[in-house]
């Protein structure tokens, strides 16, 4: 046999997918096997490169494959076959791929039986075809793999952390912000059949995913910097997309692609939002550090630079600029509310208020509500939490910025609560970071929450939901429970007159007889209560808050009932949610929830004469069974009720069992014309409170 022709040794490379395979199931808890340690640092230069290190055809890789034997280092030898040289030729003109790579991608599809040497030449083609994208896709999946890994494996020392910091000293970052640029230049291979236009658009659009999944992870992770010139190039891309200068909407040729296409887009945004550093500006503001400490990542003339480029995006013309320039708006109003702008020229002549004018004409917080609400990012394998948390950071940021409060009462505030219980339902570590008092991130957010509970019960959904969606996970729906417990103060309307106000200035006023309140039938203000005025609603009427210590857990349990007996069933399916979130995250909490009758009795002297002194959190959802209307709004809150009886009575069968039996249900006897399918007829049953809830 003629001596071995020897090529590059960087053309050779291990399966991808496999190496994915193994990283995936290797235990973070423990160090890496020896085996896939050694794998990571072989392979390293393909993790930085990761793609562009599938070279493009050469001439010096086609002569060699004229050889008999072709030697990649010096364990890999390839025997060519003339029937394999043939195919990986054709797939080398197809893809403008080194043709040692293409023979290397032939020879492992016949091994794993992707296609045979008799299979219809197009059909080969194609198999091999979607193996190079695979192992392209599999490659930068592991890149990502080994930065997850090293963010949540349980060793502050270990293998897989340092692998990750070599792959960033050696400019993982450059590389994959060249890349991505490449791809979204990129077009569509001559030589390639017109007919897989569609699974080089879908492969092309899935890699782009990936390489902003690794720059989202490295910035987000404070892996890497983002630093100004980086920033403005992102920005240009971003802008290119949304200007159609790129052929990013030729891609979007099926279903799956425009799925893609819309996900590169959003992800795209997210970087840029969350490297403005908001979070870091938000400490700064909060400690009163002026930006010519360094502090920001950002200087001067780069924020003058971003600027010019923000500037020449137009929102009358392309409306998905409107996120990018309001989060644009409130960095600007972040930096100019430092100390020591006046220093500076251009940051005591910075106009962020235009921005946020040409942000809102756009509708810029509606398209936040509805990336959160789309399918667009439910079966993306990425990093979602981190998106929220970028959301919750500029969202927090923007309340800090233009002093956002109820007092507003507009669309706007609703779509911030929106976007809020979207962005914390579901994300326990972010629930977790709200609940702690250091989190200064999260201040502005609080302050908002706040304001709600002042005005509870008067307005109650918003604060509810709020609060629901803060409940993930069993430390924060004990700090849930906590906060409506210790929450004391009634808010209602209040005429108020000359005699009834104490003090002008200090805005107190006092009842000179028992107040009712409305949406809590039973309950009374005492006469001769002091209260603070909230704000007026007219010349003669205010929201007032009254010193009464009841606490607003019960509080949200009486209004339970009422909100059921008038038939509210939109207040009582978020009381009801918050109240399942609350017992299924905390067992503890569903104690307190029985035991609420007890605190309830103790504070006797604030219930009217009608109401019984009783009051169990298990006898109104009983109640609420019985008496719900058949359709479809009703059903729903059924089936609530009897989720949350149903962990009530795990947690305590001995005390929940006996009220459950005695309420019977299910007992459809009691009713009257039940009808057999859906009409909106509510079925007879006694109430737990008197008065006029009693039946």
């Amino acid at each position: 046999m003629a001596n071995p022709k020897s090529v590059d040794p960087s053309l050779w490379w291990d399966s991808f997918g496999s190496l994915l395979s193994e990283l995936e199931n290797a235990s973070l808890s423990d160090e890496l096997p020896q085996p896939i340690a050694e794998k990571l640092e072989e392979n390293r230069a393909w993790f930085v490169n990761t793609v562009t290190m599938f070279k493009p055809a050469s001439g010096k890789s086609k002569d060699a494959l004229e050889s008999d034997v072709v030697k990649i280092k010096e364990q890999h030898r390839l025997v060519i076959k003339p029937d394999l040289k043939e195919k990986a030729l054709r797939i080398s003109s197809y893809l403008n791929l080194d043709e040692i790579q293409s023979y290397i991608l032939v020879e492992r599809s016949m091994e794993q039986d992707f296609g045979t040497i008799d299979s219809p030449p197009q059909d080969f083609v194609d198999l091999i075809l979607l193996q190079y994208y695979f192992e392209r896709q599999c490659l930068l999946k592991c890149t990502k793999r080994i930065l997850t890994d090293a963010i949540y494996t349980a060793k502050e020392e270990s293998t897989i952390r340092n692998e990750a910091v070599k792959l960033i000293s050696d400019g993982l970052e450059r590389q994959q912000s060249s890349l991505l640029e490449s791809l979204f230049s990129s077009s569509f291979p001559q030589q390639m059949d017109v007919n897989l236009f569609n699974v080089w658009a879908e492969a092309t659009l899935v890699e782009d995913s990936l390489v902003l999944d690794i720059l989202f992870l490295l910035y987000h992770e404070s892996f890497h910097t983002c630093n100004g010139d980086r920033w403005r190039t992102l920005c240009s891309l971003y802008k290119g997309i949304l200007l159609g200068s790129y052929s990013f909407r030729k891609l979007a040729v099926s279903a799956e692609a425009q799925h893609s296409a819309c996900r590169v887009k959003i992800q795209l945004l997210m970087i840029l939002i969350d490297t403005l550093d908001m979070e870091n500006l938000l400490q700064m503001v909060h400690d009163g550090v002026p930006f010519r400490s360094g502090a920001c990542v950002f200087s001067i003339i780069d924020v003058q630079e971003m600027d010019a480029t923000i500037s020449s995006l137009n929102t009358l013309e392309v409306k998905e600029a409107g996120p990018l320039v309001l989060a644009w708006a409130v960095f600007l109003c972040l930096i100019s509310s430092l100390p020591g702008k006046e220093e500076s020229p251009f940051l005591m002549e910075i106009d962020h208020v235009s921005y946020v004018h040409q942000a809102f004409e756009a509708s810029s917080l509606s398209y936040f509500l509805e990336v959160l609400q789309s399918n667009v990012l439910d079966d993306f394998d990425g990093p979602i939490s981190g998106f929220r948390s970028v959301l919750r950071t500029f969202v927090s940021a923007f309340i800090a910025s233009y002093e956002i409060n109820i007092q507003l009462e507009d669309a706007n505030l609703e779509l911030i609560l929106d976007i809020l219980c979207k962005v914390y339902q579901g994300e326990e570590s972010l629930c977790t970071q709200f609940w702690d008092r250091k989190s200064y991130v999260d201040g502005p957010i609080r302050y908002l929450l706040f304001d709600l509970e002042r005005e509870f019960p008067f307005r109650s959904v918003e604060f509810i939901r709020l609060l629901a969606s803060l409940s993930e996970g069993s430390w924060p729906a004990e700090c849930v429970y906590n906060f409506l417990d210790k929450s004391v103060g009634i808010s209602t309307l209040f005429d108020i007159t000359s005699d009834s106000r104490v003090d002008d200035a200090s805005q107190l006023v006092e009842t000179s007889r028992p107040l009712q309140i409305p949406g809590l039938e039973g309950l009374v203000i005492p006469s001769n209560t002091r209260g603070r005025i909230l704000r007026l609603i007219n010349e003669n009427t205010g929201l007032v808050r009254w010193e009464y210590s009841l606490s607003g857990a019960t509080v949200l349990i009486i209004h339970l009932a009422n909100v059921l007996y008038t038939g509210n069933n939109r207040e009582a399916f978020v009381i009801l949610e918050l109240l399942r979130r609350l017992v299924t995250f905390n067992r503890a909490v569903c104690f307190s929830l029985l035991n609420i009758s007890h605190f309830f009795h103790e504070n006797g002297s604030y219930m009217d004469e009608k109401l019984e002194s009783d009051v169990r959190v298990v006898d109104i959802i009983c109640n609420s069974v019985r008496t719900l209307t058949f359709d479809s709004s009703g059903a729903a809150l059924m089936a609530m009720a009897i989720d949350i009886l149903a962990k009530l009575l795990r947690c305590s069968p001995s005390n929940v069992a006996p009220m459950v039996l005695k309420e019977n249900i299910f007992d459809m006897t009691s009713g009257s014309g039940v009808p057999e399918c859906g009409y909106n007829i509510s079925l007879s049953g006694s109430w737990s409170l008197s008065g006029k809830l009693a039946k």
